[in-house]
């Protein structure tokens, strides 16, 4: 009953941020704008926690990270500003905050597989430049080698002073693992044991591989890599990146806080002059 009570007044604005109990964070989701709360415990990565729209802690972070490099503060989205004049562009981003930031500014969503499309591979020369933020949200581990064309890629997107918004899988610590490193040209076939690619390298040698990782399903999320941090940021530096943060930092008022030190959001910055 006390729970029950607690998040009446939340609907209704009263005492937003007094926890019921110990160990709950109350918040107002910086994506539908709605108060809400969460048990500490439960508060994990990909678990979603907002009881309105379903929000995760990484979908949060991309919003409060967006807000501050476009903003310089952290509001939340529906609290946006009319900017038509901000040109972004989202990689396969959530729906719950690419259609509302398409409503904001001048964003679009891409997608792999469908329109718009996007191969961050195969960057259309038209795109080079016009980007003041790019979000890539748990894409980066299913692209295929050599993945620093596609940080080179997104550098190439940005206006000078853009910003990237990344969040990947990764280890704290080590050397990152390409789990295919000579793939060329590559198919995925279904046996009575799973799915096995196919891969005759560059050289003409065939390899088979067994027991793949793959992320919500087979196809295009397969799992091409294991990052690690020390890796991710010099693939940035690498690419020409400055400005590379790693953000572990809290913000309670929007549901954020990180239980763990290693898959966390990075925020890069394209520095040069055209």
């Amino acid at each position: 009953m006390i729970f029950k009570r607690f998040l009446e007044n939340i609907k209704q604005r009263q005492h937003p941020f007094t926890a019921p109990t110990p160990g709950t964070l109350a918040f107002q989701c910086n994506i539908c704008g709605q108060m809400s709360a969460v048990h500490m415990a439960a508060l994990q990565r990909e678990t979603r926690s907002c009881l309105v729209c379903g929000s995760t802690l990484r979908w949060r972070s991309i919003i409060h990270l967006l807000s501050q490099t476009l903003f310089g503060r952290s509001i939340p989205l529906p609290d946006f500003p009319l900017r038509p004049d901000i040109t972004g562009l989202g990689m396969s981003d959530w729906e719950g905050y690419a259609l509302p930031l398409a409503r904001k500014l001048s964003y679009q969503n891409t997608f792999y597989h469908q329109p718009p499309h996007l191969d961050i591979t195969r960057l259309d020369s038209n795109l080079v430049g016009t980007c003041d933020f790019v979000i890539s949200t748990e894409v980066f581990e299913h692209i295929a080698p050599p993945v620093g064309l596609a940080f080179q890629n997104v550098w190439r997107l940005l206006k000078p002073g853009g910003s990237f918004i990344l969040t990947v899988p990764y280890l704290k610590t080590g050397v990152t693992e390409e789990h295919f490193p000579r793939l060329h040209e590559y198919t995925l076939e279904q046996t009575s044991r799973g799915y096995i690619l196919k891969n005759r390298t560059r050289e003409g040698t065939l390899e088979t591989f067994e027991d793949l990782v793959f992320h919500d399903g087979p196809g295009t999320t397969l799992e091409m890599r294991s990052f690690t941090e020390p890796s991710l940021l010099e693939e940035l530096r690498k690419a020409g990146f400055g400005a590379i943060e790693v953000h572990q930092e809290p913000h309670f008022v929007h549901g954020i806080y990180w239980n763990q030190d290693y898959n966390l959001p990075i925020t890069a910055r394209r520095e040069d002059t055209l």
